[in-house]
């Protein structure tokens, strides 16, 4: 199986959100870069700033002299913000009291305005800001991850996080600290952020947008997954395939075995969906562990031919659709070890 990855078409994307939003923005390339490829695509793209949701995929990024945002820092993993001089967002008191206790010297404060995952409420951020400045703590920014990019939950969240934000000014005011502090705000709330000074833009860069914040913006997908057939056969009515038969012909049909199966990305859920080779869509009947059987009543292929299991028009929304998931799962589940990765 071959995934290719174009790095200009995620370049063009984050160039065009960040005109669009008319700000810098902030690459998201945790995950590996959303199964894209972090130490490719961080090289590719320009930003200011790239996050990371652990210290150990920021280790390569700052290797490379990258200014990296840590998401999710963790209890054990905070000694190499400190090493490394990276960015940890805190968004948790006993990670911040194990931040100062590590000697990190530089950090963000994490409001939680109404995700309720990580982040300080807005009435905590005072006590926690005036708490690392008075330990040595540079608190250089602010930010909040909003629950879903609707107008009604984006200007609900941004009341808290300005309420959060001037409570960490003030402490740090307090402390005689004057210096810039950097707010941002994840990109699906972009037509609402003009008072904030960065948008943290993550699955959009590769091309699928979350949220109307980025309706006319022409995005590209920037991942393609193709294989190829590595047996071609007939089966008559009647016949199976697949695991206990999970496919049963409903007449004479072609059917070929594809390489690539749920050891590749390819979930058993998405029997019944479709796929694209010789230009034509044939429907997958079945997936195993390292190969896939696909179905038609009018393509004739042959060994060795191509099949696109993901592009343009058979995208991960598509395929998300199918599974009853989001893209961003999908496309991580083409980031395995045996998938020969091409960037162009």
């Amino acid at each position: 199986m071959k995934v290719q990855v174009s790095l200009s078409a995620i370049d063009r994307n984050f160039k065009r959100i960040a005109s669009a939003a008319n700000k810098p923005l902030i690459l998201m390339v945790k995950a590996n870069a959303y199964g894209h490829g972090a130490d490719e695509v961080s090289r590719a793209v320009t930003a200011e700033y790239y996050g990371v949701a652990t210290e150990e995929e920021g280790v390569p990024l700052r290797e490379a002299s990258k200014q990296v945002l840590v998401a999710a820092p963790s209890f054990y993993g905070l000694p190499l913000c400190a090493l490394l001089d990276m960015i940890p967002l805190l968004g948790d008191i006993d990670i911040a009291k194990r931040a100062v206790a590590c000697g990190v010297r530089r950090c963000h404060i994490k409001v939680n305005s109404g995700m309720n995952r990580l982040g300080f409420k807005p009435e905590e951020c005072y006590e926690v800001a005036r708490f690392l400045a008075g330990a040595g703590v540079t608190v250089e920014g602010v930010a909040t991850h909003y629950k879903d990019g609707s107008a009604e939950t984006v200007l609900m969240q941004n009341a808290a996080f300005v309420e959060g934000v001037k409570a960490v000014k003030t402490a740090l005011s307090g402390a005689g600290d004057t210096g810039r502090l950097v707010t941002s705000v994840t990109g699906c709330g972009a037509l609402f952020a003009k008072d904030f000074d960065y948008l943290s833009v993550g699955l959009a860069a590769y091309g699928y947008p979350s949220g109307e914040a980025y309706d006319g913006i022409p995005l590209e997908r920037a991942m393609t997954v193709t294989s190829e057939v590595i047996n071609a056969k007939t089966v008559q009515k009647g016949d199976t395939l697949g695991y206990s038969g999970v496919f049963r012909a409903p007449e004479n049909l072609k059917a070929y075995t594809v390489l690539g199966g749920y050891g590749d990305g390819i979930a058993r859920a998405e029997v019944g969906r479709k796929v694209m080779a010789a230009g034509r869509r044939l429907r997958i009947a079945a997936v195993s562990m390292d190969s896939f059987e696909m179905t038609s009543d009018h393509v004739d292929l042959k060994v060795g031919q191509r099949v696109i299991i993901l592009s343009k028009g058979v995208d991960a929304a598509y395929v998300a659709a199918k599974r009853g998931t989001i893209p961003y799962e999908v496309l991580l589940g083409y980031d395995v070890p045996r998938a020969k990765r091409v960037y162009v």
